[in-house]
């Protein structure tokens, strides 16, 4: 009962029952993208697939403005394109040179929405399956709760890039460090190679 609580626990059941604040970091535990990506069961060979994932790459993973701005003009008066064209043509190129960032849940959530808006009916021109099927539904919702929970947005004050140089034309280029491809060809490398399959017996390894 209210009336009962110690001074503690009243502290606690108003900060759980009061509304975050604009600035406060919801969680420092974040999802990996690349794996919050293949939480969607989507099939390989949907039509719609590939135009989806773009959109939703490029709704929660945003390019740096500033050296968007940087890049794009480099990019116009060295090769006669945009950055989007040059996106198009060489995404290596403009990756090296543009950082990317997740932003805070209030802008995030509303952008998955709206991919998910736009490709809800989307259905396959061959067989007619529908790209939302129930199973993606749950996963896509799912999906969009870690969002919310702040679980994919980048932390301020934790660097997700590194210098890596300059270009000859000027432009800085920089070296990602997020998500998991070090860890997954390093440790885990060494387990695959001395426990061989991980479905295997676990037993007879042990003993």
């Amino acid at each position: 009962m209210p009336g009962l609580m110690s001074p503690a626990l009243k502290q606690l059941d108003e900060i759980i029952a009061s509304p975050p604040k604009s600035n406060e970091v919801y969680t420092r535990v974040k999802k990996d993208i690349f794996h919050a990506f293949h939480m969607l069961p989507i099939p390989v060979n949907h039509g719609s697939r590939p135009a989806f994932l773009r959109a939703l790459r490029d709704h929660i993973l945003r390019w740096d403005p500033v050296a968007r701005e940087k890049v794009d003009k480099v990019c116009r008066d060295h090769f006669n394109l945009t950055f989007d064209e040059m996106l198009a043509r060489n995404p290596r190129f403009i990756a090296k040179r543009t950082p990317r960032h997740v932003p805070a849940p209030s802008i995030l959530v509303p952008a998955i929405q709206h991919v998910y808006d736009m490709f809800e009916m989307a259905v396959d021109a061959k067989t007619g399956a529908r790209l939302f099927t129930e199973q993606v539904k749950i996963k896509a919702a799912a999906l969009l709760d870690l969002a919310h929970e702040g679980f994919l947005s980048d932390m301020n004050d934790v660097p997700m890039y590194e210098r890596a140089g300059m270009d000859g034309y000027g432009l800085q280029k920089w070296k990602c460090l997020c998500g998991t491809n070090n860890v997954e060809g390093g440790p885990h490398g060494d387990i695959y190679r001395k426990f061989s399959a991980l479905h295997g017996n676990l037993k007879s390894v042990i003993l």
